[in-house]
Parts: structure tokens; sequence; C-alpha cells
């Protein structure tokens, strides 16, 4: 295959890197949001789905997250976020680099995805040593995009014929 990301035309790759920003900013947000309701740690991750009822020391009182609003939050996070890493993945395929990263980066945040979203109903479930696996496998899936985002960059805007 000859299609390559740094042989597009200018407009495509003008087009490509505005998307690839607006895309980062919106995730970050995301990200952004997530340091809000759990300080990146694991047990922010359990108060949120848990809640701290039963803790009658916690600062703030959390409600364990009903079924409904658990399922629609994996279930709304692993469609827009799958789809999201299909199409970095794509893009990733037609870049420039090495074949072995290309696998990795565009299989890794997939599986990532569904392991930590996936550990959140296993979390809301009982089974809470998996509290740790969601934040291993959420640090991956956010480093993966941030690579692939910066790589992507990379290849549309410094990458020569």
């Amino acid at each position: 295959m000859n299609l390559k990301l740094h042989t597009l035309p200018k407009l495509v790759k003008r087009t490509l890197v505005v998307f690839l920003l607006t895309l980062a900013f919106g995730y970050f947000s995301g990200l952004d949001l997530l340091k809000h309701t759990t300080d990146f740690k694991a047990e922010g991750v359990e108060k949120n789905i848990l809640g701290t009822e039963a803790d009658e020391y916690a600062e703030e009182l959390y409600f364990k997250m009903s079924e409904p609003e658990l399922h629609t939050i994996i279930h709304s996070h692993v469609i827009t976020l799958g789809v999201v890493f299909v199409f970095l993945s794509f893009m990733i395929f037609i870049s420039s680099y090495p074949p072995a990263l290309k696998s990795f980066l565009m299989i890794e945040p997939m599986i990532s995805l569904v392991t930590t979203f996936g550990g959140l109903w296993l979390l809301w479930n009982g089974i809470f040593w998996v509290k740790y696996l969601i934040m291993i496998s959420g640090i991956l899936m956010h480093l993966s995009f941030l690579l692939i985002i910066l790589l992507l960059l990379k290849d549309l805007i410094i990458k020569k014929l």
C-alpha cells in the first residue's frame, strides 16, 4: 500500500492536524474531569463507583452508582472511544512508523479500553482488587492516546517526502 500520511495533499494534512488537536482537546478535557472526580487514585475510582455511604469519616458523601448509570457510562465510553481508536488506528496504519510500533498502537488502546471499563463493571459487582487493574489499563490507554497523537502530528507536520 503506497498511501502514507506524509504524502497526502496539504489541505488533507492540515485538516487532519486540526482534527487531531480538536480530538486531543476533547480527550484531555475528559481526563481533567477524571482528575477532579478520582484524583487519579484507585480509591477515587472505588469511591465514584461504590460510594462512601459506609465510611462515617468520609468528607463527602457519595452514593453507589446505579446499575443503569454504570451501564450508560460503560456503553457511551466504549463505543465512542472505540470509534476514536479505530480511526486513529487507520491513521497509524498509513503512517511512516515501524510495523511493530504500529501494531502495538493499533491494538493496545482497545484492549485497555475494554479492560478499564470492564473493570468498572467488575468493581461495581464487588471485585475490589480490580481497581488497580483499572488504574493500570487506564494509564496505558491514556499514554497510548497521547503517543498516537504526537506521532501522527509529527508525521503530518514534520515528515518530508
